[in-house]
């Protein structure tokens, strides 16, 4: 994943990121809001790291195409310091991020516990935890095989059958695949980068519709993230998101990532477009 996670700095407040060699696809918006606090974390006096960040997604990203960030700096206090980031592809802006760090603080502490579920070791792959779902199967694989991401499910989530309890929570344990490294912000940003996985789907598990159907449309509108604790960027997380709200063609989730000692190291919240096609065929993917 480190490769995904690098920048050419062009000038003091500008980066690039050049296409890697990998099939022209829709950019996984994980990706470029990573990137954009990348760049914004390069610009802040050494010793601050990322307490908050939120993005809003603009339009759909090419991977075939260069990601140009511009770099805005809005604050240097003394604590605090605050970016402004727009992401663009040519003269096409794709996102927008405001981020803050923060030099170290001490202060009170608390969190809510862990989600108790089995550690991921426990779990069966998802080839043979879902071998009787194979356009789920698909699915998936083809996220983590693009995404170059791992995951494994802790409950009946996304399944077809057993997953009808009336909750809209979905849990998963994700880690990155390949080496990420602990050096410039590149743990934060590999958590930023993981972060957009699957949330959104949380928002299906009342209903009775499922992602490798065809006929439902997501797309992140708006995403933040509040870091806690530092986290091991090779190892796994637990992953909850619980959707408080749906309607009017959109949704909102709310996330918590903990390791696996149970610590809380960031919450997440996503409001995204949800459409499900009309058996007519309309609805789904409808332009924004």
């Amino acid at each position: 994943m480190d490769e995904l996670l690098s920048l050419r700095r062009l000038s003091s407040l500008t980066f690039r990121c050049v296409p890697s060699d990998r099939p022209r696809t829709r950019l996984y918006g994980g990706e470029v809001a990573a990137q954009a606090m990348l760049a914004a974390r390069a610009t802040v006096p050494p010793g601050r790291e990322l307490n908050s960040m939120t993005a809003s997604f603009l339009r759909a990203g090419d991977t075939a195409v260069p990601v140009d960030y511009r770099v805005g700096v809005a604050r240097d206090g003394g604590v605090f310091s605050a970016r402004t980031v727009e992401a663009s592809q040519g003269e096409r802006p794709i996102l927008l991020l405001t981020a803050s760090f923060q030099a170290e603080e001490r202060g009170l502490r608390h969190q809510v516990a862990a989600p108790d579920v089995p550690a991921p070791e426990r779990l069966l792959p998802v080839e043979r935890a879902l071998a009787g779902e194979p356009a789920l199967v698909a699915w998936i694989c083809e996220v983590m095989q693009r995404l170059r991401v791992e995951i494994r499910f802790p409950d009946a989530g996304l399944h077809r059958e057993g997953a009808r309890v009336g909750e809209p929570v979905l849990r998963v344990w994700i880690r990155a695949r390949g080496p990420v490294g602990d050096g410039e912000g590149r743990r934060d940003a590999a958590l930023v980068y993981l972060s957009d996985l699957l949330l959104l789907t949380a928002a299906l598990e009342p209903h009775p519709h499922r992602i490798e159907d065809g006929d439902v449309w997501f797309a992140t509108i708006g995403h933040s993230v509040v870091m806690h604790a530092p986290w091991r960027a090779d190892d796994w997380l637990l992953y909850e998101g619980r959707s408080d709200w749906a309607g009017a063609g959109r949704c909102l989730v709310a996330g918590r990532l903990f390791d696996r000692a149970g610590r809380l190291c960031a919450s997440t919240s996503q409001e995204g477009l949800l459409r499900v096609a009309s058996p007519e065929g309309d609805g789904a993917g409808a332009t924004r």
